[in-house]
């Protein structure tokens, strides 16, 4: 065991991450690279290569548990997990795997014994059809229609793919929207991480301005060949419409290719909750979270 070292997550780390992403279907959020950098301090993440499975572990925001994903790539899970859980001793008595999804939990009974299974609704990822968050179609998005039409008939607005003349406004526009919002110091370093390594990491965007001046602002990057991630949608709500024209013109301009969008999950919030929920997600992806007496 004393070969095992894990070690944390680097911007130079991404074509490894990349390349055991590569080797999975699996389409939840946080199988994203920059979504590990971005969150790295806040979860003190670090990574090893066991068994050719690559681990991540970090830990928990609130209780600062040691946790760890499931292993990533096509190996002996079994064994895999069996290593790790000798790495956990060291730190607790107990073992957390999160996020656990369901065809994970079906490899998970056939390798472990003895361990406690908890839905995790709050970090169900929302997907969705592209063509159905382009088009609107239907009868259940029906205010989304008149939502955007009322602010297309309103105001006069411009969009702008994101780009080395508007990544600094951009991010300012966001930084300050989080501060006014609920000033959450984890979620700015995040999103100062993010736009400070925008083009690095791959990632696109879109700002809306009204009268020259942004006011709203929403980044994503590919997450598999046929699904897209939305890292952050960020608007001024006091220009009615504005979060129904953004989400329905990025995906329409930067992302009409793919067949589906993953807007990652609502961390138990009752407004965002209700304002996915609206967008009729075509699946909600579940996940679970697990944990094992080591």
């Amino acid at each position: 065991m004393s070969d095992i070292n894990f070690k944390p997550i680097s911007l130079s780390d991404k074509p490894i991450f990349d390349d055991y992403f590569n080797k999975t279907d699996f389409n939840n959020a946080e199988k994203n690279f920059s979504n590990l950098f971005m969150w790295r301090k806040t979860y003190e993440y670090e990574y090893a290569i066991i068994n050719d499975c690559l681990c991540i572990k970090g830990k928990l925001r609130d209780s600062k548990k040691p946790f760890c994903h499931f292993p990533y790539g096509g190996c002996n899970i079994k064994y895999s997990m069996s290593l790790i859980k000798e790495v956990f001793k060291k730190e607790s008595d107990c073992f957390i795997i999160k996020p656990l999804l369901p065809e994970m939990k079906k490899c998970l009974e056939k390798s472990l014994e003895n361990f406690t299974l908890i839905e995790d609704r709050n970090s169900f990822d929302y997907i969705y059809k592209s063509n159905k968050l382009i088009s609107l179609a239907g009868s259940s998005l029906r205010n989304k229609r008149r939502g955007l039409k009322k602010f297309r008939d309103t105001y006069i607005y411009s969009y702008e793919e994101i780009n080395s003349d508007n990544l600094i406004e951009a991010k300012e526009f966001t930084i300050n929207y989080i501060k006014d919002s609920n000033n959450d110091t984890d979620e700015i370093i995040a999103m100062e991480e993010m736009f400070d390594n925008f083009f690095k990491l791959g990632i696109k965007g879109c700002v809306i301005r009204i009268y020259g001046k942004v006011v709203g602002v929403s980044t994503g990057e590919e997450l598999t060949k046929n699904t897209v991630l939305i890292h952050c949608e960020r608007a001024d709500a006091k220009f009615e419409g504005i979060y129904n024209c953004i989400n329905q013109e990025f995906c329409e301009k930067q992302w009409p290719n793919y067949k589906f969008i993953n807007r990652e999950e609502d961390l138990g919030i009752e407004g965002l909750r209700q304002a996915k929920l609206t967008y009729r997600p075509d699946l909600l992806l579940s996940k679970y979270i697990v944990k094992i007496e080591v």
